[in-house]
């Protein structure tokens, strides 16, 4: 069983999996950058590049890699939703949607953003085993929450 972290750019996803790994010491895997290495281009340059549905089938194939490995927690782009993690318990970070839409309005239509932030927030909220809202919480709270989590769910599943 593995854990999936996901959030839309903005949410703190990249802090969060650094403290995860380096203070916490958990397998961590970032989507993001298994993607610029493997294309040699940053994230943004991506989804100016090839927009949200082409990332998110990407991510996808990068998730699919890791789905019959355990005890790893990986970190979404935030571009993906509506497609099923088998093996995956989720963790959805909550951003403000004016946050997103600032973070990516240079990259892609205001339009195809808002829809974007509603499809993904609306499939996270409902579809998670956690949703941690960003707002008024350190980076180091919230890999506090996800490491209990990880603990509780994951740890604990395996040895039982």
């Amino acid at each position: 069983m593995n854990l999936f972290i996901t959030g839309l750019p903005g949410s703190g996803k990249s802090s969060i999996a650094k403290i995860l790994r380096d203070d916490f010491g958990y397998n961590v895997i970032e989507i993001e950058k298994i993607l610029e290495v493997e294309t040699s281009k940053d994230f943004y340059t991506l989804v100016k590049l090839y927009g949200i549905n082409q990332i998110s089938k990407m991510e996808r194939r990068i998730i699919d890699r890791f789905e019959k490995s355990c005890d790893k927690i990986l970190v979404g782009c935030g571009m993906m939703h509506n497609m099923e993690l088998n093996g995956f318990l989720k963790i959805y970070l909550k951003v403000p949607k004016d946050r997103f839409i600032q973070r990516m309005r240079k990259y892609i239509k205001y339009q195809q953003l808002e829809e974007h932030y509603l499809q993904f927030h609306h499939y996270y909220s409902k579809n998670s085993e956690l949703v941690i809202s960003v707002e008024h919480k350190t980076k180091y709270e919230i890999a506090l929450i996800i490491a209990d989590f990880f603990k509780k769910n994951i740890l604990h599943h395996q040895n039982t």
